[in-house]
């Protein structure tokens, strides 16, 4: 039995979403895309992809939960997260909060 991936490189997410992987690689830089570095290397699982492209949906029917300020930073504390991440977190929630 194959077992399906859930982690992909970035040439495999470049191959899924049909992009470059210089676009991928810029997608991971600016917080668009959250990738694992490990090493040297990227890995994305397949989730964190799903949630881009969501989260750059053009469907105009297709809303996002709003979350308080105090809810996410409530969220923040109780995972722990390091700085790293919680800014990259940060980042992604208010380009969700402002997309029109």
């Amino acid at each position: 039995m194959a077992l399906a991936r859930e982690i992909l490189t970035p040439q495999e997410v470049a191959e899924y979403l049909q992009i470059t992987s210089d676009t991928v690689y810029r997608y991971i830089r600016e917080g668009k895309l959250v990738a694992s570095k490990l090493g040297r290397h990227y890995r994305i699982p397949k989730e964190n992809i799903e949630l881009f492209l969501r989260a750059t949906s053009t469907a105009g029917g297709a809303q996002m939960r709003a979350f308080s300020s105090r809810e996410v930073a409530e969220w923040l504390e109780e995972d722990q997260i390091d700085e790293g991440t919680r800014s990259v977190g940060e980042k992604l929630i208010a380009g969700l909060q402002n997309k029109p």
